[in-house]
């Protein structure tokens, strides 16, 4: 008897809590069927080779490190032909 009690009050308590969970706003989720890699200024979206130009500095959208053509797009300052000056890296090792 205790058991058919259990089973009753266990079904009636999920049926509540599935019904609850229903999406009723869906009409407002904005789904991305692929990401992509862009750069973003002033709220709006440039793709790899964009030049803006901010006062007498001219930047361009490219890759974060010229040897992963996989990583994330960022803004660096562009010589006068568009293309991108990049610092080198400091070889240097450090101890902690």
């Amino acid at each position: 008897m205790k058991s058919l009690i259990y089973i009753v009050s266990m079904t009636v308590l999920l049926t509540a809590i599935n019904a609850f969970a229903v999406d009723t706003n869906h009409k407002n989720v904005t789904l991305l069927e692929t990401p992509y890699n862009v750069c973003w200024y002033q709220g709006v979206q440039y793709s790899e080779g964009s030049l803006i130009k901010q006062l007498e500095h001219t930047f361009v959208c490219t890759h974060k490190y010229v040897n992963q053509p996989q990583s994330q797009l960022v803004w660096l300052k562009a010589d006068k032909e568009g293309q991108p000056i990049r610092l080198d890296p400091v070889k240097t090792i450090r101890v902690k």
